[in-house]
């Protein structure tokens, strides 16, 4: 067990009274004020290592937000030695946000299990302190609480440097997700191009990383016209013979922000930016991706003042305010209108939409079939805050549009001309900032809606009798509008390690390259090639391991880059881009196949809906990417080879064991220890899946925030509705996990998996134990900590068709029609303390036990076996799960060999 560092604060700025200090140290903070908090800065850090943030909340008994998901936001500023902030795209553990750099937010006391008369629970939380921050800012700020709360002893704790498992190499790990976008500087520039709009300035913002060398850094810039011919700079930008217009960047501590102020000049097209340092012994790094945007007269916000604008005010205010751009040769909204261009629309919602549900509408005669609820009857006139199923999944689709598709495409429903009406009744019932539904103003959904109006403008456009100009121009507007809110999002990188960021970069890439005669079509392009890029080179690692959690959701992104890449084919200055994708995508794509279980479906970790990924893939492939087929190692995963396989993937952090004969009575195991860093992300590090003889046992209890909300969504998220182990009842925190042994034997496979998910004051491995034919496994987790005693708990989630019951103090048993499976506990280190059975426990909300997501993706209560151990110091336990009795002791048989042993303490 490795020593563990205790970082006690200093006292930052105080926003909040600061109480007398008696044997603790309390903090008081006010209630319902963004600004009420309390700050304290730490110090000597050790860079790439986990750290612990722990305190106790103490919150007023009268308190009413005891069930939200942010009572309370721990801010954390990033600071290298000299106390300069660094700007990481993304740290794992914590989320990024506006008033604070990262957060990560404090559910409210219902959330905690403290008894009905205690008032104060232990808050902790784990996140990545990446190098080279050596010093963090911490603020603990009031967010959504009725009355004040008190923090008392907050404290970091940290593994001692070089104590750190040998396994497992942090900083490459940190690379990948908070420094793989930085780039070194040298003498040679870094070249960044992006549109531009004549008379009209381009802000680049962004951030260099010193590494302790002097003399700085500058830009280089270039305007070129349409043709690509340089122009002259315009005034105030310095000019040399050997370098031509730069500005210089100076360098002084060890970190600098800086603002490039780019007016375009007349004729201009592109601006071309790059930087480069002065001297070749600089060590500099360039933050990326670089936050863009146009200047104040051209932001959303203000193009809109105070006023409640319509869709076709609001572009007749753009297109006045761009009148003096000498480009700006378009001076109505129908001269927008660019029927070439939108005859050749490439849109991407629609064709994602479509590899997911097949040919599956929404529309049923005068019906909405949304969110996988029943049908229900659209109004002739909706007044869009319709929410007849109180469903967030169903409220997103519906504000989504998507569905107006197939409307269009359903001629006795109404067709073209109904949807239409529909999209322009939408439009003048949400002026921009005053939605009906808050809902869809979410990010993705203006995505898939911004699609939405340009392909019914091109519906309308190609057909004779389409809609009046009137309505035509209404479309377009809207779809600008959205476009401005979509550029705005990008260039803020608030969402630079999710689907979100691709979702909105393609829908403004559609856009940009509909609508070319609007001025700013070419800056949006550059916006959403730039972010693309820089997403998927984040989120898909070279060897297709992905950042992203859920399978599910990885499917969506590779999905997605294979859509793009069939975009980009035909586009000369993107392939480059393109050929970034293909190998990265054709990657993960084999991922995908190889830990899909034989019915077809990807192991549901993370957030997931039950669709069907096997049919998904096939349509993936023969739509947009036969060219996939190509790469042997893909093709040969899709031939779904018979007989007992194992696959185990350190950097994708999965683990799947399966035996198939192309028979029904097939077997499945599938673990996922993928780093878990995301705000919204599950605790789920080692709980795995199992399916024995056809019959699926051991389930995910899923969900996905389409789907749930408040204490449920809590619950979902929690380690409690997975199959881990748990130590002195202590949740699982941001982590990851790592192979630390693999080995396979003649009718064997044994896997070992260290994590810190359950932070430094725990040393954590779970092993899995798995006859080849998968007729029975053993599942053993081993603790090691200082504490003197210490108590692990496991749990089983099993799906709500399997009946179980203890047979005996040593035995479970579980049931499915004829076919039956014997779980019998094992301690290797320890004592056994005993099986208990829970099914769908709800008395309190903020405590729920016992529940799972069915295929329908509905909530229904369900079997839950827990197993339990103690011991001092060292407890190494599990259980034996088998088919039959002979199953269940060849394990047995192999945890007594010391080639096992060796692998299980």
């Amino acid at each position: 067990m490795a020593d563990v560092r205790l970082i006690l604060p200093v006292p930052a700025e105080q926003g909040a009274e600061t109480l007398p200090e008696t044997a603790q140290r309390h903090y008081a903070v006010s209630n319902q004020n963004r600004w009420s908090r309390t700050s304290f800065t730490f110090r000597d850090l050790t860079g790439d290592t986990w750290c612990e943030l722990t305190f106790q909340l103490s919150w007023n008994p009268e308190e009413k937000s005891r069930l939200v998901h942010d009572f309370a936001v721990i801010g954390v500023d990033f600071m290298t030695e000299d106390g300069s902030s660094i700007d990481f795209s993304h740290v794992p553990g914590l989320s990024k946000t506006a008033i604070d750099p990262h957060s990560i937010p404090v559910p409210g006391p219902g959330s905690f299990d403290t008894g009905r008369d205690l008032h104060c629970a232990v808050v902790r939380c784990s996140f990545l302190v990446p190098s080279p921050a050596r010093q963090i800012g911490v603020t603990i700020r009031s967010w959504r609480n009725s009355h004040p709360f008190t923090v008392i002893d907050p404290q970091l704790k940290q593994r001692a440097a070089g104590q750190l498992h040998p396994t497992l190499e942090e900083p490459d790990a940190a690379h990948a997700g908070s420094r793989r976008a930085w780039l070194p500087l040298n003498t040679e520039p870094a070249w960044f191009r992006y549109g531009v709009v004549p008379g009209q300035p381009l802000l680049v913002r962004g951030q260099l990383i010193n590494a302790g060398s002097e003399g700085g850094a500058f830009a280089r810039v270039l305007f070129r016209d349409a043709k690509g011919a340089l122009l002259p700079p315009p005034d105030g930008i310095p000019v040399s013979p050997a370098l031509g217009a730069f500005i210089d960047i100076p360098v002084h501590r060890q970190t600098r922000r800086f603002t490039l102020e780019l007016p375009a000049p007349s004729q201009a097209a592109t601006v071309e930016v790059g930087f480069q340092v002065w001297r070749d012994e600089s060590f500099l790094e360039l933050v990326t991706p670089l936050e863009v945007s146009l200047g104040a007269d051209l932001l959303l916000e203000n193009i809109l003042g105070e006023h409640l604008m319509g869709a076709r005010d609001f572009l007749s205010e753009a297109l006045a305010r761009l009148e003096e751009s000498p480009s700006a040769t378009v001076r109505q909204p129908k001269d927008l209108i660019d029927d070439g261009s939108l005859a050749a629309l490439f849109t991407y919602h629609d064709k994602l939409r479509a590899l997911q549900r097949g040919d599956a509408s929404a529309i049923a005669g005068s019906a909405l079939i949304l969110g996988g609820q029943r049908p229900w009857t659209l109004p002739e006139a909706p007044e869009w805050t319709e929410d007849p199923f109180r469903s967030t999944a169903w409220r997103m689709e519906y504000q989504s549009l998507c569905w107006l598709m197939d409307l269009a495409g359903s001629v006795e429903s109404g067709g073209l001309q109904r949807a239409t009406e529909l999209a322009v009744s939408w439009s003048r019932a949400n002026p921009w900032g005053q939605p009906r539904d808050a809902l869809s103003a979410y990010p993705s959904l203006t995505a898939a809606r911004a699609e939405v109006f340009l392909n019914l403008l091109a519906l309308n456009v190609s057909q004779k009798g389409g809609a009046d100009i009137g309505k035509q121009e209404t479309l377009l507007a809207e779809a600008v509008r959205h476009g401005f809110a979509l550029a705005e999002i990008l260039g803020q990188n608030l969402f630079s390690l999710s689907i979100i960021q691709i979702r909105t970069a393609c829908a403004l890439l559609s856009l940009a390259r509909a609508v070319p005669l609007f001025p700013l079509a070419g800056h949006w392009e550059s916006v959403a090639l730039h972010q693309l890029r820089n997403a998927f080179e984040q989120s898909i690692a070279a060897d297709g391991s992905s950042t992203e959690p859920s399978f599910h959701v990885r499917l969506e992104i590779v999905s997605l880059g294979i859509i793009l890449a069939q975009h980009l084919e035909s586009t000369e200055e993107a392939q480059e881009l393109r050929n970034l994708l293909i190998p990265r995508l054709t990657q993960c794509l084999r991922l995908a196949v190889a830990v899909t279980d034989p019915a077809g479906m990807l192991p549901a970790f993370g957030d997931t809906l039950h669709l069907h990924h096997a049919s998904w893939l096939r349509r993936l492939i023969s739509i947009h990417g036969r060219w996939l087929l190509a790469d042997r190692a893909l093709a040969e995963e899709l031939s779904y080879p018979t007989g007992p396989r194992m696959f185990v993937s350190g950097s994708a952090g999965v683990a799947a064991f399966r035996n198939y004969e192309r028979k029904p009575g097939w077997s499945y195991l599938c673990t996922s220890f993928h780093e878990q860093g995301f705000e919204n992300g599950h605790r789920d590090c080692t709980s795995f899946v199992y399916t024995a003889q056809g019959v699926e046992w051991i389930v995910d209890a899923g969900g996905s925030s389409l789907h749930e909300a408040g204490p449920v969504r809590h619950y979902l998220l929690s380690s409690r509705a997975h199959n881990a182990a748990l130590p002195d009842g202590r949740e699982q925190s941001a982590g990851q996990g790592w192979i630390e042994a693999s080995l396979s034997l003649d009718e064997a496979s044994i896997v070992r998996i260290g994590t810190n998910v359950h932070g430094p004051d725990y040393d954590h491995a779970r092993i899995f134990v798995c006859l080849k034919d998968l007729s029975a496994i053993g599942v053993f987790d081993s603790f090691k900590s200082h504490r003197p005693e210490l108590t692990v708990e496991g749990l089983l989630h099993f799906k709500d068709d399997i009946a179980v019951a203890l047979a005996n103090a040593q035995l479970a048993v579980g049931f499915h029609k004829r076919e039956r499976l014997r779980m019998a506990p094992y301690a290797l280190a320890g004592q056994f303390n005993g099986l208990e059975l829970q099914n769908g426990h709800s008395d309190r909300p903020g405590a729920l036990d016992g529940f799972v997501f069915d295929r329908a993706d509905e909530l229904h209560p369900a079997n839950v076996l827990r197993y339990r151990f103690s011991g001092s110091g060292h407890v190494c336990g599990g259980i034996i799960l088998g088919l039959t009795l002979q199953a269940q002791n060849r394990i047995l048989e192999l945890i007594a060999s010391q080639e096992v042993k060796d692998l299980l303490v």
